[in-house]
C-alpha cells in the first residue's frame, strides 16, 4: 500500500512532505523542459512560480505546485508531441488524453504518485502529482472587450467543470459543502450548456473564445481565464533564462515588470499569506503508491 496522508489527519505540510514534493515537481518540470528544448517550443513560468523565481531562484518554500505558460501555438504543439516524448514515468492529462479531467488546461503527472485534490476526489482521472501547463492566447486591448471574452470563458470553465462535479447551489444537486456565490440565472444557462452538449464540444467552444484574437494585433497575452497574468508580446519574444532551484527555466523578458504589472503589491509571500490564498493541501498524498506500507 501507498504511504498516505489524510486531509482530515493533518491540512499542513510538514518540512519533509513538502521538500520531497518540491522534489517531485522539479522532477516533472526537468522532463517538460527536455521536451521543449528538443523541439524548440517556447514556455515561461507565471504565477506564484515565477514570483518564487524572482525571489527565490526556486520554487518557494512553502509553495506546493509550478505553473508555466505556453502561447497557443506552441501549446498545441506540446500536446501533440509530449505523450510520444514523455517517459515512461510521466502523463500529459488534458481532455484529449484523461477525459474525465475537470481542467481546460493540461498538466504533466508522474505514474505512481498522488496528489488528489479535495475539490475532485471522486472524479476518475490520472490523479498524481503535477505541473500545470496553461495555454495563452492573445487578449483584446479594448477593456470592455476583455472583460466580455473574460466572463465568457468562466462561463464556460464552469460548463466543463459542471459535466464532472456540479459545484454550485441552484439547478443541480451541488456536490460541495460551501457552494460559490453563483446566482440562479447563470446557473440555469450553466445547466443547459451541460444537459445540451457534450464535453468535448464545450472545450472546443472554449478554446474558440480563448482564441478569439489570435489572428488581431494585440498587446498582451494571457490564459483568458485570470486577470493577473497579462504578458506583452514583446515580452515573450524576449524569454529570459532563470536559475530555478536544480534547473535553469525561462521567464518573460523584465521578469520584475510583469510580475509588478499584475501584481501591484508585488512582495515575497510569507507562509502566512500563502496560507490563506492556497488552500490546496491534497485529500490523498503519495510519493510513491508502489510502495509497501510500514506495518
Amino acid at each position: 500500500m501507498a504511504h498516505i496522508h489524510m486531509e482530515a489527519m493533518k491540512k499542513r505540510y510538514t518540512p519533509e512532505e513538502l521538500t520531497q514534493l518540491h522534489t517531485e515537481l522539479y522532477d516533472i518540470l526537468q522532463e517538460t523542459i527536455r521536451i521543449c528544448k528538443k523541439h524548440d517550443i517556447p514556455y515561461f513560468l507565471i504565477g506564484g512560480t515565477a514570483i518564487g523565481a524572482l525571489y527565490d531562484r526556486a520554487i518557494l518554500p512553502w509553495d506546493d505546485d509550478i505553473d508555466i505558460g505556453m502561447t497557443r501555438p506552441h501549446y498545441n504543439r506540446f500536446l501533440e508531441i509530449a505523450p510520444q516524448e514523455l517517459g515512461e514515468e510521466y502523463f500529459l492529462s488534458w481532455i484529449g488524453s484523461d477525459p474525465r479531467t475537470p481542467y481546460y488546461y493540461a498538466k504533466v503527472k508522474k505514474h505512481h504518485t498522488l496528489f488528489v485534490e479535495p475539490l475532485f476526489a471522486d472524479v476518475p482521472m490520472h490523479q498524481g502529482i503535477f505541473i500545470d501547463v496553461f495555454p495563452f492566447d492573445r487578449i483584446p486591448d479594448n477593456r470592455f472587450l476583455q472583460r466580455c471574452q473574460y466572463n465568457l470563458v468562466n462561463f464556460l470553465k464552469c460548463c466543463l467543470m459542471g459535466k464532472e462535479k456540479w459545484l454550485w447551489k441552484y439547478f443541480g444537486t451541488c456536490e460541495v459543502e460551501n457552494p460559490s456565490n453563483r446566482g440562479r440565472i447563470p446557473c440555469l444557462l450553466n445547466k443547459i450548456v451541460d444537459v445540451t452538449l457534450s464535453k468535448k464540444s464545450i472545450y472546443r467552444l472554449m478554446v474558440g473564445v480563448q482564441s478569439l484574437f489570435n489572428k488581431c494585433r494585440t498587446r498582451y497575452y494571457n490564459n483568458v481565464i485570470t486577470k493577473t497574468d497579462h504578458v506583452l508580446e514583446t515580452s515573450l519574444q524576449q524569454l529570459q533564462p532563470v536559475p530555478f532551484g536544480p534547473l535553469e527555466a525561462t521567464v518573460p523578458y523584465d521578469l520584475e515588470g510583469f510580475l509588478r504589472y499584475n501584481y501591484p503589491s508585488l512582495h515575497r509571500f510569507t507562509e502566512e499569506e500563502q496560507d490563506k490564498i492556497n488552500d490546496h493541501y491534497p485529500a490523498v498524498l503519495s510519493f510513491n503508491t508502489l510502495k509497501p506500507q510500514k506495518s
